[in-house]
């Protein structure tokens, strides 16, 4: 039996309506599959997100008790609930890729807007298009990225070659790690991701333990580069 599961969906969720589906187990000799349902994911769009608080995130509420990996499709509408078809959507940490796991205690992605009138975008409305359901619920709790260079401890403004991630709990935790850069927005409006820039690959901190991700050189350049004089964050978030 696979240890994951793909649910396809092609219909739109709202913000704050669940609906549940139905995904067939099977297991080798059984005379019928089991069929447990699987809640679907809600969300929750945030222009600001306050003081000390990244803008424009997208709030996930998994409602199940294993972990989740969307894959998600996103409708930007004005004030009026109008779609802007010229807008595009992208994200920090890949949920419309399929890339950001959810625990059951939710998660969240930050969303950025491009194109024509994207600073009229007052909401998203947002279509589950595929959901991986993994086989348990994950270590949650936010691990940092500590940047270092040349083994020591630096600002994440300066030059750094190496960020440190520490896991406190008991079994492993699966990250990755990106840069982000954000604009300077004028008075009143949100301010969004402008650049990310991944961190390595996959990163698989051990139990109780640390792991050292080293920053290549043609990465670290491009740090520098779309950082210089910008507001930045080095983040990580649960990835499969």
């Amino acid at each position: 039996m696979s240890s994951h599961q793909l649910i396809s969906l092609a219909s739109g969720l709202s913000l704050v309506t669940a609906l549940v589906v139905l995904v067939s187990r099977w297991s080798a000799g059984a005379r019928a599959p089991e069929r447990p349902s699987v809640a679907l994911p809600t969300f929750e769009y945030r222009a600001h997100g306050g003081s000390g608080w990244i803008d424009q995130t997208l709030a996930i509420t998994n409602p199940n008790a294993v972990d989740v990996a969307p894959v998600l499709a996103f409708t930007p509408v004005d004030a009026d609930g109008r779609a802007l078809r010229k807008v595009r959507v992208g994200t920090a940490y890949g949920s419309d890729r399929g890339e950001l796991v959810v625990h059951p205690d939710g998660g969240f992605d930050v969303l950025n807007f491009s194109g024509p009138d994207a600073d009229r975008v007052a909401d998203v409305r947002v279509t589950v298009t595929k959901l991986l359901v993994l086989p348990a619920a994950g270590p949650s709790g936010y691990i940092e990225a500590k940047p270092t260079r040349g083994g020591e401890a630096v600002s994440r403004f300066a030059t750094f070659d190496a960020v440190v991630l520490e896991n406190p709990h008991p079994e492993p935790v699966t990250r990755r790690v990106v840069h982000l850069v954000y604009d300077s927005p004028r008075p009143g409006a949100s301010q969004q991701v402008v650049h990310v820039t991944p961190i390595g690959d996959l990163a698989v901190v051990p139990p109780e333990g640390h792991l050292v991700v080293p920053v290549t050189p043609p990465v670290a350049a491009l740090i520098r580069d779309r950082g210089a004089g910008q507001a930045v964050s080095l983040k990580t978030y649960p990835s499969r």
